[in-house]
């Protein structure tokens, strides 16, 4: 397989995410059934040198009130593949997350505004819980930049920057998302339905293979 030049373009249009092969990227599809389903849909294409992410929510559940509008979204990426690394069982059971992007989506009428997040790793105890992260990038211009419409947005980011850091992103690594409402995740995705085993219904990672 030859993969596609400049297969996605940062423009909010989204048909360059549909032209794709359905082999060259991950995707995860909330469980009708979660606990947590205001974000409903996630696919990742990576390459070289950028991971791309497509998602889409609710628009029911993400309102933008005029004290608060700004809905924060989190991606939390297991940069070396390894599960026996990074930490935050709460919302993904192999607890594995490295970096942290912490943002917000800004709405400007039907258009929202870019994704720039900030950094952070993960300095709590291997695959544990609570919230222990350390800022690694205070200038995070372009970590992350993207475009999108109510309800749907895409976003790059840029893995020479998780060099620069310390973090380089893997060929093989995994993802997950939350959107929050009022600070509180209303949506995660990779999701899965509760079971009496599985209270919460989390599930793990997204797993991505880079495509060369």
């Amino acid at each position: 397989f030859v993969p596609p030049v400049a297969a996605i373009t940062i423009d909010g249009q989204f048909d360059d995410w549909a032209a794709l092969p359905a082999d060259t990227y991950s995707m995860a599809v909330c469980d009708p059934d979660a606990s947590r389903t205001a974000l409903t849909l996630a696919k990742v294409y990576a390459d070289p040198e950028y991971v791309y992410v497509y998602f889409e929510w609710d628009t029911n559940q993400i309102t933008h009130d005029p004290d608060t509008e700004w809905a924060p979204f989190h991606c939390y990426i297991n940069t070396d593949g390894n599960t026996s690394t990074g930490g935050y069982g709460v919302l993904f059971s192999d607890a594995c997350t490295d970096i942290l992007l912490e943002g917000f989506i800004y709405p400007d009428g039907a258009e929202i505004g870019s994704y720039d997040p900030g950094a952070y790793n993960w300095i709590g105890d291997p695959n544990a819980s609570g919230w222990s992260w350390e800022e690694v990038i205070t200038d995070h211009s372009d970590v992350g930049k993207g475009a999108g419409v109510e309800g749907k947005y895409e976003f790059a980011i840029d893995r020479t920057k998780f060099i620069n850091f310390g973090y380089p992103i893997e060929d093989v690594f995994s993802i997950g998302f939350d959107i929050e409402q009022a600070w509180d995740a209303v949506g995660v995705l990779p999701n899965t339905a509760p079971t009496d085993e599985n209270s919460n219904g989390i599930a793990p990672s997204l797993t991505v293979t880079t495509i060369k």
